[in-house]
């Protein structure tokens, strides 16, 4: 069952609401917004609380909404009228509490990173960091999920972006001498390490002796499953997703994060 987003609520609060664009609101409500209000209420409710990602006035801010939004469509539902004959929109501060709701979703993401996934700690890049556990997050997802293809993509992809970076930490007088020793037919260029393939990050990173025997073994399987995100590749070799590759492809990434994070703490760039 598909998950309802923030975006996909802030689309219907525009469309059934469109003044919170130009922060106007209307002097009342009346009975006919009972029905808009009730279903963008519904909606709303529908988001999964892992995407609102809230600070603790804004959390307050949301379920006051939330709350007054159902005092009213309650008020609207019963027929009574106000003394004006429409009742006066809730507010937070001096924003109407629609708009107050519209504004709060429009700064949740649509993906969220679960409080499982790997922290990442020594990726001193922030953005990077970041990037990374959101992909991580969604591979686990995936794998949970039984969409193999996503999984086992999204995990090749990971043991390349992280082979990359611990690569990346060395000097060139040590990548270059790892370029030489790595078992590799075709070399890559030293100074253009961002080109390369998984295959020469995988051996480069061996050679560096940034993973083991073991786990670059198991990064080549994920190499061959990575191939898998072209459509040609996947034609000519019959090869197919399915649980083996996406959990084979699970357990590189994390051997592949446990050997740099070792790494990482013996260079002393470890960060917190």
């Amino acid at each position: 069952m598909a998950r309802v987003l923030p975006s996909d609520a802030v689309s219907l609060i525009e469309h059934q609401f469109p003044w919170v664009i130009s922060g106007g609101s209307p002097s009342g409500a009346s009975y006919a917004n009972g029905a808009s209000l009730a279903g963008v209420t519904d909606v709303v409710e529908q988001i999964p609380d892992s995407l609102l990602s809230f600070s603790g006035v804004q959390r307050s801010d949301f379920l006051f909404a939330i709350s007054s939004l159902r005092h009213l469509v309650n008020r609207l539902e019963s027929g009574t009228s106000s003394a004006g004959g429409a009742w006066p929109w809730p507010t937070v501060g001096n924003t109407n509490v629609v708009t107050r709701l519209w504004m709060l979703l429009k700064e949740c993401p649509d993906e969220a990173v679960s409080e499982a996934t790997d922290v990442l700690e020594f990726i001193d890049d922030t953005m990077l960091r970041q990037n990374l556990r959101r992909d991580l997050s969604s591979a686990d997802d995936a794998l949970n999920n039984g969409e193999w293809k996503a999984a086992t993509v999204l995990a090749g992809s990971l043991v390349e972006s992280l082979l990359l970076w611990a690569i990346g930490r060395r000097s060139n007088v040590e990548i270059g001498n790892a370029i030489t020793a790595a078992s590799l037919i075709q070399k890559p260029d030293a100074a253009k390490l961002e080109n390369w393939n998984l295959a020469q990050y995988i051996e480069v990173a061996f050679a560096l002796n940034i993973i083991s025997e073991s786990t670059a073994t198991q990064a080549r399987l994920a190499k061959d499953f990575r191939n898998l995100i072209h459509p040609g590749r996947e034609k000519r070799t019959r090869m197919q997703c399915d649980r083996g590759t996406a959990r084979s492809s699970a357990a590189a990434v994390d051997l592949v994060v446990r050997e740099i994070r070792g790494s990482a703490a013996a260079l002393g760039i470890l960060v917190s």
